[in-house]
């Protein structure tokens, strides 16, 4: 019996990744100006990220619904498939819970493993990516299982945030509540850590927020998994792979994009890495 990989659009992965390992992506939904959307099917980054810039209410964002994970689960399972199903953390969102309901409806749940990463965006990719990694070692569902949940430490992520203003608005801000107050002169660094954004530094702009990333990596190190990310900056994630390097070649640095779940909150400008570590 094969196992397929189930997440959600706030993984962010590149769809060469997605494509390539057969993986099952739930998207998420975006409400932009009384429009409810698909996160990477109904409305694309430069659409998005438009909207989110122009005058108007502030996006909201929605967890796939019951529905949503009821129909994949029983096709996947109906093909012979058993399911991991590995989310954004349930201290962010609503998704773990819907895949619950999901799961307790089937005529036979024992079939989906159900993972709540702890994280968001491509440190919960990298997550996702480890799960096909140790899938074709062998693992058969519940060994794979045990395993993710076990290595969930190893994976990191840090992101440089132009303004902490999307997060506040979208009630997202968590600890990082530590840095309002000074939002408006410093390029706050977030860490995701115990399911939710950790306050790091303040950076005074943007070139000293990447140089602060490149070094809080290195602190990381020795890594197996590298991603870089950015919502509206291609260049400054370009420089960031670049700087990156010293720890892992540049064709093994993954490069992607924000979509609009985790756009919504982190807002333009913003730029972010993860990391899986090997383990010391």
């Amino acid at each position: 019996m094969s196992v397929r990989i189930v997440t959600d659009s706030s993984a962010d992965l590149p769809r060469y990744l997605i494509d390539q390992h057969q993986i099952t992506v739930l998207p998420c939904y975006v409400v932009v100006d009384d429009q409810t959307l698909k996160d990477g099917i109904e409305i694309q980054p430069d659409a998005f990220y438009t909207r989110l810039q122009a005058e108007g209410r502030t996006p909201t964002t929605a967890q796939p619904t019951v529905a949503d994970f009821q129909k994949v689960y029983r096709d996947l399972v109906k093909q012979g498939h058993q399911v991991i199903s590995i989310h954004v953390s349930a201290k962010l969102s609503g998704t773990l819970n819907s895949a619950e309901q999901a799961k307790a409806s089937l005529n036979d749940g024992s079939q989906v493993e159900i993972i709540d990463s702890k994280l968001a965006s491509i440190p919960l990719g990298l997550v996702v990516l480890e799960a096909v990694s140790i899938l074709e070692n062998g693992a058969d569902s519940h060994e794979a299982a045990v395993e993710i949940r076990k290595n969930l430490d190893l994976h990191h992520g840090l992101f440089s945030l132009d303004t902490l203003e999307y997060l506040q608005k979208g009630g997202r801000i968590g600890k990082a509540r530590a840095f309002m107050g000074s939002i408006l002169n410093v390029k706050p660094i977030l860490r995701l850590q115990d399911g939710e954004a950790h306050p790091v530094e303040r950076p005074r702009n943007l070139q000293r927020a990447t140089k602060r990333l490149v070094e809080l990596v290195h602190d990381l190190a020795p890594v197996q998994r590298l991603a870089v990310i950015y919502s509206t900056d291609p260049t400054r994630s370009a420089t960031l792979k670049q700087e990156l390097t010293a720890l892992l070649p540049a064709e093994k640095i993954i490069e992607t994009r924000f979509g609009s779940t985790l756009g919504t909150y982190i807002g333009p400008h913003a730029l972010g890495v993860a990391i899986t570590q090997v383990r010391r």
